[in-house]
């Protein structure tokens, strides 16, 4: 089977309609069980549906209008969702606390649990937490990375990430894709 690779497609493979000519890489070709199973989970699947309906929504009515954050509140609302866990890292107390102040604003109930829940970097523990918590809604504040991986591990919960964290760009961890200055310097340490 060939290696799927839709980073190098000219993006057009997948609105064509004769799979046949589409790349040899494409998904659609390679991991076409893949893909079948995925269909009938996203058309026949009640939670499955309403999440990408919801999501769909939100993100229409809110196109270039609304911050993630407001995405998050208006999600979680229309989902239904009253209690929301905020798994967060001690070094975003503020920005949490600015978040949990905003969601309690909204109605919603809240319960966060700190990332040295127990005396140290607990991502395991954060979770167990919020689940005993029985949250709606999880939502993760710059945990470290590997945290943030074994937190959406063990989360009962639906979880998002509002906040990745990066210490160097200010959170913003999508800046050294986007700066040419970063890129050249991330391939020259790479050699």
């Amino acid at each position: 089977m060939p290696t799927i690779d839709c980073i190098d497609c000219d993006g057009n493979a997948c609105k064509d309609v004769d799979v046949e000519i589409t790349p040899s890489a494409c998904p659609r070709r390679g991991a076409a069980s893949a893909l079948e199973e995925a269909e009938r989970i996203r058309t026949t699947d009640s939670e499955v549906k309403r999440y990408a309906e919801l999501g769909k929504a939100v993100e229409t009515e809110g196109y270039q209008k609304w911050p993630r954050v407001q995405e998050l509140m208006e999600f979680a609302k229309r989902m239904g969702m009253r209690h929301i866990g905020i798994a967060f890292c001690v070094g975003l107390r503020e920005e949490s606390a600015s978040l949990a102040s905003m969601l309690r604003s909204y109605g919603f109930e809240l319960t966060s649990v700190a990332c040295t829940v127990n005396g140290g970097c607990n991502p395991v523990g954060q979770a167990l937490v919020l689940n005993q918590a029985q949250t709606d809604l999880n939502v993760v504040m710059g945990l470290c990375m590997g945290d943030d991986i074994l937190f959406n591990k063990f989360s009962e919960a639906p979880t998002t990430t509002l906040v990745v964290k990066d210490r160097v760009t200010c959170h913003n961890a999508c800046g050294p894709l986007m700066n040419r200055y970063w890129r050249r310097r991330l391939y020259a340490e790479a050699k």
